[in-house]
């Protein structure tokens, strides 16, 4: 970096100096993951996942080095229930290398290894909620004791504070709440994600992504939901993350695209 130039090799170091691997799971893929390692890079986006809207935004504004949390391309496989492509063939892959290619981008993931570092995604959406007393930490989720308040204005306070543009709300909205359970991202994607919050003696849940079954089994549990989104939940951690390469790399434009949630309601 003496002449100037960073190359992505280069960025990655940074990357995973502030996010390092060994803070993530065994099995999941973080650093480089495609394009160049000795690009030169002329400025960096961070993102929740690279979607095609995504990519092309941030090669009109130049950032060839993306940094992602979830996975850049969609893997392949065989299942009983229909038919399946070779990753190599699926038309939304094709899309996105396309751009990378066109563009001599990069891409680099940081999922695991940021999710419980300091300051990554766990503890920025905890902030991003205002939330700082902490009832019981756990590794990847933490409950917090909030001031009292029912379960409609905890929705409306986390729909405002993550800038989503709507929540769903199971239990009753009426129900006081003083201790939450912040499930961000994908955990509640899992059912066992409601024990967590019974042992840890949560009255609420706010998380990023549901089944129907953990929504279910909250209400049955007596335990107030509130699902914000996925991306949502963990657009706060990339924006710090671009925050934090901003200061590293004060000679490169840093910015933070938001992928947004890839649906409407009619």
């Amino acid at each position: 970096m003496g002449d100037g130039h960073v190359t992505a090799r280069e960025v990655e170091e940074i990357v995973l100096d502030i996010a390092p691997l060994e803070n993530g799971m065994e099995g999941d893929p973080n650093g480089l993951l495609y394009g160049a390692p000795d690009t030169e890079v002329t400025g960096v986006a961070t993102t929740w996942t690279p979607t095609v809207a995504v990519l092309r935004e941030a090669a009109c504004d130049g950032l060839n080095f993306v940094l992602t949390h979830e996975i850049p391309f969609f893997g392949g496989g065989e299942t009983e229930w229909f038919r399946t492509l070779p990753e190599e063939e699926k038309p939304h892959n094709l899309a996105r290398r396309r751009i990378l290619d066109e563009n001599k981008m990069v891409v680099c993931r940081c999922h695991s290894n940021w999710d419980a570092s300091p300051g990554g995604v766990m503890e920025s959406c905890a902030a991003a909620l205002g939330f700082s007393d902490i009832h019981h930490r756990h590794p990847f989720c933490t409950t917090y004791r909030i001031e009292p308040t029912n379960l409609a204005d905890l929705a409306l306070h986390a729909k405002a504070r993550l800038g989503v543009p709507l929540v769903r709300v199971a239990g009753d909205t009426g129900m006081m709440v003083r201790t939450v359970t912040v499930h961000y991202g994908g955990l509640a994607q899992r059912w066992l994600a409601v024990d967590e919050a019974v042992i840890a003696g949560a009255d609420a849940i706010i998380c990023g992504e549901a089944l129907d079954y953990t929504l279910r089994a909250a209400i049955d549990a007596g335990i107030g939901f509130v699902e914000t989104s996925h991306v949502y939940s963990e657009n706060p951690g990339m924006r710090n993350f671009a925050r934090l390469l901003a200061e590293r790399l004060p000679d490169l434009p840093v910015r933070f695209i938001n992928a947004g949630m890839p649906w409407v309601y009619l």
